[in-house]
């Protein structure tokens, strides 16, 4: 999952950097030195999560938050700042606000809430006339078979009524990647990959759609970098 970063000094990026990181390393984090920067890439890619400083040149981070919160798609902010000038303005648009110095539990406190709310922890379901809820880093792979959904876990195989058309928008913060017309594989359990075809933990072969190789192997050599 890609988050942002945008504060106009450049040791102070770097500082909130270092804290995503240290707690939850997995993360993609794309810096921006102004919120003019932030504007114009998030009219092609949406961050769930933006830190945001508010005491900017040029565009400062309250204005830019009503900007990205007047899309459709609207992100998680987290307002950081050494100011407490926008402190009861910003909570119409922030989720949180921290104030300088960082604080480092306070800062691992509020990005674990907000992980908790973008990255979906259990995927419910029913099957049979019964409701499931299984905790996402168990399933291994969605497979589309027959007009039926298929949820691979390490336990057993669940049967769903449900398309990975409806399933994919779901699980695609938690690092899940449509690699064929008919898998939906959790990149976490991926234990080997060649030019067409992945080995899942259960030892299933998958085969990668011949149209789909090139972007699967840059996505999991990208996600295999950001996991080391």
């Amino acid at each position: 999952m890609r988050i942002a970063i945008c504060d106009d000094e450049d040791q102070e990026r770097l500082n909130i950097e270092a804290l995503v990181k240290r707690y939850a390393p997995e993360l993609s984090i794309v810096l921006f030195s102004s919120a003019d920067e932030l504007l114009a890439a998030a009219k092609t890619t949406f961050f769930p999560l933006i830190f945001l400083d508010i005491e900017m040149d040029d565009t400062n981070g309250f204005d830019a938050a009503e900007e990205l919160m007047s899309g459709s798609a609207k992100p998680l902010i987290v307002f950081v700042t050494k100011s407490t000038e926008y402190t009861i303005r910003g909570y119409d648009v922030a989720f949180h606000y921290l104030v300088k110095p960082l604080n480092e539990a306070k800062f691992h406190e509020v990005l674990k809430r907000a992980l908790r709310l973008i990255i979906p922890q259990y995927f419910t379901f029913s099957s049979n006339g019964e409701l499931y809820r299984i905790p996402v880093q168990e399933i291994l792979y969605f497979e589309s078979r027959n007009y039926m959904l298929f949820v691979h876990t390490q336990q057993q195989i669940y049967k769903a009524r449900l398309s990975l058309k409806e399933v994919e928008p779901q699980l695609s913060s938690a690092n899940f990647l449509r690699i064929h017309a008919s898998f939906l594989i959790n990149l976490h359990h991926v234990i080997h990959i060649t030019k067409d075809d992945i080995e899942m933990q259960d030892h299933q072969l998958i085969k990668i759609s011949r149209n789909r190789k090139k972007d699967v192997i840059a996505a999991f050599t990208k996600f295999a970098r950001e996991n080391i």
